[in-house]
């Protein structure tokens, strides 16, 4: 590990160890690791060909790791994606968390064809590699506009490559066929029955509990998206509710959590708490008639996820200059301390169980130090045992410099960017000759990687210096 790694990640480092020693950390054996291997997708949105990352070490040529190594060995911790404004940073994150939500969600679309016309007659493809338990399983799926064309599952849990299932169907009138393989076990004829052309196999078996895919399904479900962190203030607040509902839920474990994020980004805040208080009467028939002008039904009780959002708050303690304490609302923080904490909770909670967490815009609001805290978060092994991953877009290029050192290896960048049809191209890092010791900051800027906004100002011009044409 290189020496900024461990000076960014010691104070949180320490903070986890004492956490542990005192019962507020989880117990990693809990939960069954998962780990995204490759992701590709074609033929989605704004993407016309395949685009694909992969957090697999060049150093790997075999199915699997050699004797003594595990996948957390052989695998990158974080994936970064750099470019201009829409050029389809957003977009590949998206997929990834589209496929997430499709096995947890029976029905969800999957087709979304790139915009010229031959492409909506053509399957939106998805290719991933994902481990459960150190086992690698490969599972592909075409999805058209009426529904599932073709979906398979292999493992490959020594090398070998084995069928588990494979899913056709030519047309939305033609029958759902089904093929397994002689080493899945479990009630899939049950499952193939329930099937529909718009469901996933895979997320049909999860619900009904199939012995042999409900690990696997759940597993991929983690690997391809636990927590996809968008930038929008409504999606802010829905993960500071999340928060504020696991301090209620386990005041010991996450009061603490959120007071050491708190001290790790050196906010001026020596604790969080969450205040509740009861919603004033008006308030609470204002939202029973809104409820009642949407469903056309007076309800009798108001939905708790619906109260929640009024009647919860934070509330920041910090210190004065003579030592005294006061409480401020959330309302009175920087847009900094919030996007911390709404950013690095969901880290926190990926750290703790494994999976991977996918972050659009890392830097939003956040000081590069924070950037940089995050990332060092997964690349240090100590915070992270459990190989949890990260992805994330960012503008931020100094993630990409070598001031103190060296943050993202070669292997971990990619970069987007539109070719002159106006279609997303994805280019990793590593397709361009680099040496080490290279600064990849500046030679990203200085446009030796593309994936840079053209700027051209020369339309202004004519505007700003017309002073008739002012209002």
């Amino acid at each position: 590990m290189a020496p900024h790694e461990r000076c960014r990640g010691a104070v949180f480092r320490t903070h986890m160890k004492n956490f542990s020693q005192e019962g507020l950390w989880i117990h990693f054996s809990r939960w069954s690791v998962s780990m995204l291997l490759d992701f590709t997708v074609s033929n989605h949105q704004c993407f016309a060909t395949e685009a694909g990352l992969s957090f697999v070490s060049p150093s790997l040529r075999t199915q699997t790791p050699g004797a003594g190594r595990t996948w957390s060995d052989v695998t990158s911790r974080v994936a970064a994606v750099f470019g201009p404004n829409a050029s389809g940073k957003s977009t590949i994150l998206s997929a990834v968390g589209l496929l997430g939500r499709a096995i947890a969600e029976p029905g969800t679309r999957l087709h979304w064809p790139y915009a010229a016309a031959a492409a909506a007659q053509t399957p939106t493809a998805y290719d991933v590699d994902f481990t459960v338990d150190e086992v690698r399983y490969h599972y592909e799926l075409e999805a058209m506009a009426w529904g599932i064309r073709r979906e398979s599952l292999h493992s490959c849990p020594r090398g070998t490559r084995r069928r588990l299932f494979v899913r056709e169907q030519t047309g939305p009138e033609a029958p759902i066929v089904v093929r397994a393989g002689s080493s899945l076990k479990g009630p899939t004829a049950e499952v193939r029955r329930l099937v529909t052309p718009g469901d996933l196999l895979l997320a049909v078996a999860a619900r009904y509990r199939h012995d042999a895919l409900q690990p696997i399904a759940r597993g991929l479900r983690t690997g391809a998206s636990t927590s996809v962190v968008g930038r929008s203030d409504d999606d802010q607040q829905v993960r500071l509710q999340w928060l504020m509902s696991r301090m209620i839920e386990d005041p010991q474990r996450w009061n603490g959590i959120v007071d050491v994020l708190a001290h790790v980004a050196d906010l001026g805040v020596a604790s969080v708490r969450v205040e509740e208080k009861q919603v004033p009467q008006k308030i609470l028939e204002r939202m029973r008639a809104v409820l009642a002008a949407g469903s056309g039904d007076d309800p009798a009780e108001i939905p708790a996820d619906a109260i929640a959002p009024v009647a919860r708050s934070l509330v920041f303690t910090h210190s004065g200059p003579a030592g005294e304490s006061f409480e401020l609302p959330l309302g009175s923080q920087s847009d900094g301390t919030v996007a911390w904490l709404a950013a690095a909770a969901p880290a926190v909670d990926v750290l703790r169980r494994g999976g991977l967490l996918v972050v659009d815009e890392l830097d939003a609001s956040l000081h590069p130090a924070l950037s940089s805290a995050l990332v060092t978060m997964f690349k240090d092994r100590d915070v992270n045992p459990r190989g949890a991953q990260l992805l994330f877009s960012s503008h931020d290029t100094a993630l990409l410099g070598n001031a103190p050192s060296r943050l993202l290896g070669r292997d971990e960048v990619w970069f987007c960017e539109k070719d002159d049809a106006g279609a997303s191209e994805l280019v990793p890092l590593s397709a361009y000759a680099t040496r080490r010791g290279d600064n990849e900051q500046k030679r990203y800027l200085t446009g030796r990687f593309g994936a840079l906004p053209r700027v051209d100002l020369s339309g202004l011009l004519g505007i700003v210096s017309d002073p008739d044409g002012a209002e």
